[in-house]
């Protein structure tokens, strides 16, 4: 697949800003442990993601070339492959706090897989 970095850097903001406005949408009292597990899986958290993601966007062109990020952010990579490692364990973990709300476990699926296809884009044009 070769895509457009600017595309691919846009589609991981945007899995990243869906992933607060979920984090925004929980039970107050649930907010800190699953943003506090997020950044434990991930190794950063939400916010920090966030950053990061906004500070490749700044980066990248069109034309960038993926041995210019992976320059510029050495540990990328092995980051992008944690946050994706997050989004296709999301589902196990929400069927464990959802029990049998099947309709939103369907909607979790579906999200962390768009989320996970996104992320894993990015780890292929990185190389």
């Amino acid at each position: 697949m070769n895509q457009d970095p600017v595309t691919l850097v846009a589609a991981l903001r945007n899995v990243l800003e869906d992933t607060g406005r979920d984090f925004s949408s929980m039970p107050f009292f649930v907010r800190p442990m699953v943003r506090g597990g997020f950044a434990k899986r991930t190794g950063q958290s939400l916010e920090d993601w966030q950053r990061l993601a906004s500070a490749l966007l700044s980066e990248v062109k069109p034309d960038t070339e993926p041995a210019r990020i992976r320059e510029r952010h050495p540990r990328l990579p092995e980051q992008l492959a944690q946050l994706a490692e997050n989004y296709r364990t999301a589902p196990e973990r929400a069927s464990k706090g959802m029990g049998a709300l099947a309709g939103t476990l369907q909607r979790v699926q579906e999200s962390s897989r768009r989320r996970e296809e996104a992320v894993r884009a990015l780890i292929s044009w990185l190389g």
